[in-house]
């Protein structure tokens, strides 16, 4: 509801010239393949973002960082060597520059991973940048979910943790997209499995989505295949003390040459690209005589100053995947709308 009922002034407006930022929140376990996501992302898209005009580029010294962890990704899976998978067990913030080719970066995606424990040691830092952030990404490690009756499936992916911090911070997903973001699914694919794990997100996640139902919040499941020449073996004690869980889950090669060939790797930022424009759409339906609500204000303006731009995003959002491939809505809400 507007604070005042007045006009915008100009001087308050944002300039077409000031860069907005798309804040995304990443949600879940260390070594779960999230920076593995983001390397792929990296690297379908500088050059184009699905044929469109659009380009992607990582900022600052993210670049270097994302080219020696796909040389170590290509290098692990090509020796079948699943020990030298990398492994980022740190908290990470990637910046990346979208635009039209042949110009400077006129949009800004800057992407936090908070491991599940962060939602209780760093409580204040994470709402702080949720309150920032246009899409929360909840990376699952699929094996510990699907094998073993998924027994490990709290200790690994901090469901209860996830739920519980979402239930009690309603504002922080408030007109916000929600994607449950499986990883590591090659397997289940391949064994025509990958809609199982979809309904087993459901099932894990069933308080959490009644919540989101009863709240107007849209989410989805987008199974993402995070190494395409690898996929999981067995779950095998661990006896290396690393981490809380008592078993850790091994990966093989399933080819005799096998190759890093991620698959869908893109497809949350598509979500997130298609969830912007749905924004704009939605906002030109609404009240326009008092200050705009929400973080998209400045998208709002940077669209409406930029129609070459929207065009362009809007080619991408055709190239969505749902009900397919385990891609499939949950809830929805009344801003998200997928032709």
């Amino acid at each position: 509801m507007p604070l005042f009922n007045i006009p915008i002034p100009d001087f308050l407006k944002p300039k077409p010239s000031e860069t907005p930022v798309l804040n995304v929140c990443m949600m879940g376990p260390r070594s779960v393949g999230k920076t593995t996501v983001l390397t792929s992302i990296f690297f379908e898209t500088q050059d184009s973002v699905c044929g469109s005009k659009l380009y992607m580029k990582a900022l600052d010294t993210n670049t270097e960082k994302l080219i020696n962890y796909h040389t170590m990704l290509v290098d692990a899976v090509e020796k079948g060597n699943a020990a030298n998978l990398p492994a980022s067990n740190t908290e990470s913030n990637f910046k990346f520059g979208l635009g039209l080719k042949g110009q400077q970066p006129t949009l800004h995606l800057n992407v936090q991973d908070f491991p599940g424990e962060y939602l209780i040691s760093k409580r204040s830092e994470v709402n702080d940048y949720m309150a920032k952030a246009t899409v929360v990404l909840i990376a699952i490690d699929t094996p510990y979910m699907m094998e073993e009756n998924g027994y490990y499936n709290v200790q690994k992916n901090k469901v209860d943790i996830v739920t519980k911090y979402l239930k009690d911070n309603p504002s922080s997903i408030k007109d916000k997209l929600v994607l449950f973001v499986p990883l590591k699914c090659e397997l289940y694919a391949h064994e025509g499995r990958i809609e199982s794990v979809t309904e087993k997100v459901k099932e894990t996640y069933s308080d959490l989505i009644e919540y989101f139902k009863q709240n107007n919040i849209a989410s989805f499941v987008t199974p993402i295949h995070t190494l395409g020449g690898m996929e999981f073996d067995k779950m095998v004690d661990n006896t290396s003390g690393i981490g809380d869980v008592e078993k850790i889950a091994t990966y093989r090669p399933y080819i005799a040459k096998p190759k890093y060939a991620p698959l869908f790797c893109p497809q949350p930022l598509y979500y997130l690209l298609t969830y912007v424009t749905n924004y704009y759409q939605w906002q030109k339906t609404q009240k326009k005589d008092g200050f705009l609500s929400g973080i998209m204000d400045s998208i709002y303006s940077f669209f409406m100053h930029d129609e070459v731009f929207f065009e362009e995003v809007q080619k991408i959002c055709k190239y969505i995947i749902y009900n397919k491939n385990g891609f499939s809505a949950v809830t929805g809400n009344s801003i998200l709308r997928l032709n």
